[in-house]
C-alpha cells in the first residue's frame, strides 16, 4: 500500500472517532471544568413549608453565611404544599448540579413517605450537606392542673380514665402526633388526639381548658413556660439547652423511638450532584452551622442549630424511617 494511502486511512479513522471521544471521554472533562467553577451563579435554597415558618428566618440566616463563603447569593424561598412533598417533588424535576438546595424536615422526607409509599421518592433519591436542627417533642400540661403533678400520675390517671383526655395533635397524620400515640400506646393510656393545622392552633383550647395536655417542643416552653408544665422529653437523654427537663425514659417510660422522633431538619440536595460540588456545598455549610457568630445570633432568635456531618444525618435517616414506621401504624389503628 502506498504511504500516501496509509496516512489517508489514519486520516479518516481519526476523524471518524472524534465523536465518540467527545461523547465518552470529553464529557467528564466538561463536567469536571463545570465542577470547579462551581458556583458561578446564584443558589436556591428552598423550604417546604409557608413563608411565615421559622424555617425561613433560619435558613436566610445560614444561606446568607454559606453565600459568604461561596461567592454567590443564596435565596431561601418558601414552597410549601403536600405536607412539604411539592418542594421535594420540584427538587427531583431539576438538574443534579448543586444550584438548588433543600431544608429536608423528616416529615416529607420521612413519614410521609412511609404513610404513602406511592407519593414516589423516598429519602435515597436525595443527599445530605449536613444537619441544621431537631426539635425534641414533649409532653405538656397546664401549670395549674393538680391531676399531673407527675408523668407517673398523668400515666395513673390515664390509665384510669381511658378514652376520656384529649389532646392537642397538631395534624392527623403527623410526626408529633405519631411521637406522642406511639408514647401513651406504650404506657398504657387511651387519649384522644384532637387534630389542628399545626401546633400552635391548638395551643389556646388546651390553655383555655378545652384539651387535657398537648404535644409541646421548645417553642412552647419558651413562649408559654409560665402557663404550662413539661412532664417529659421524648429523647434518650436529656437536652444540653434543658437539662432540667426528665426524659420519658429515664421515667420508666421508654417510647422506643430514641432520638429519631423529633422535628429535624437536614440540608439536602438532589442525589446524583456531583462530588466535587457536594464537597463545596459541605464545606461551606460546616463553616457556617460551626460559626459561634450564627449560633449565637440563632440561639438569641429561639432557634436551636444542631450540626451534623452528612454520615450522621444519613444515619438520622435511616433510623427515623425504621422507628416512626410503628408510630404510622398506631395511627392508622386509631382511625379504623
Amino acid at each position: 500500500m502506498k504511504k500516501s494511502s496509509v496516512f489517508f486511512t489514519i486520516f479518516l479513522v481519526v476523524v471518524l472517532l472524534l465523536p465518540l471521544t467527545a461523547v465518552f471521554g470529553g464529557g467528564k472533562g466538561e463536567e469536571a471544568e463545570g465542577d470547579s467553577k462551581y458556583p458561578n451563579r446564584p443558589i436556591q435554597w428552598i423550604v417546604p413549608w409557608g413563608e411565615d415558618n421559622e424555617s425561613v428566618a433560619m435558613g436566610r440566616i445560614l444561606a446568607d453565611e454559606m453565600g459568604k463563603i461561596l461567592g454567590v447569593n443564596i435565596v431561601v424561598s418558601a414552597m410549601p404544599g403536600g405536607s412539604g412533598s411539592k418542594a421535594l417533588h420540584h427538587v427531583l424535576s431539576k438538574p443534579s448540579d448543586g444550584y438548588i438546595l433543600l431544608d429536608g424536615w423528616v416529615a416529607p422526607l420521612i413519614f410521609v413517605v412511609l404513610n404513602r409509599p406511592d407519593i414516589g421518592y423516598t429519602h435515597d433519591d436525595f443527599e445530605p450537606i449536613g444537619h441544621i436542627a431537631f426539635m425534641p417533642f414533649t409532653l405538656v400540661v397546664r401549670e395549674d392542673d393538680d391531676r399531673f403533678e407527675t408523668l407517673d400520675k398523668f400515666v395513673e390517671y390515664g390509665r384510669a380514665n381511658p378514652g376520656k383526655m384529649t389532646f392537642n395533635a397538631t395534624g392527623a397524620i403527623s410526626v408529633p402526633h405519631a411521637v406522642m400515640a406511639t408514647f401513651l400506646k406504650k404506657a398504657g393510656v387511651d387519649a384522644k388526639g384532637v387534630p389542628y393545622p399545626g401546633l400552635g392552633a391548638g395551643i389556646k383550647d388546651f390553655l383555655g381548658g378545652t384539651l387535657d395536655f398537648s404535644i409541646g417542643n421548645f417553642w412552647v416552653i419558651k413562649t408559654y413556660g409560665k402557663e404550662t408544665k413539661t412532664l417529659c422529653v421524648f429523647m434518650d437523654e436529656r437536652h444540653p439547652w434543658f437539662p432540667d427537663l426528665p426524659t420519658a425514659k429515664e421515667l420508666g417510660y421508654d417510647p422506643g423511638f430514641g432520638n429519631s422522633g423529633m422535628g429535624w431538619d437536614t440540608l439536602i440536595v438532589k442525589k446524583g450532584t456531583p462530588e466535587p460540588i457536594l464537597r463545596k456545598l459541605r464545606d461551606a455549610y460546616k463553616q457556617a452551622a460551626t460559626n459561634p457568630a450564627v449560633i449565637k445570633r440563632l440561639r438569641d432568635m429561639n432557634f436551636w442549630l444542631n450540626y451534623k456531618d452528612p454520615e450522621e444525618a444519613k444515619q438520622l435517616w435511616i433510623d427515623s424511617y425504621n422507628n416512626l414506621e410503628e408510630g404510622v401504624t398506631v395511627l392508622k389503628e386509631k382511625t379504623q
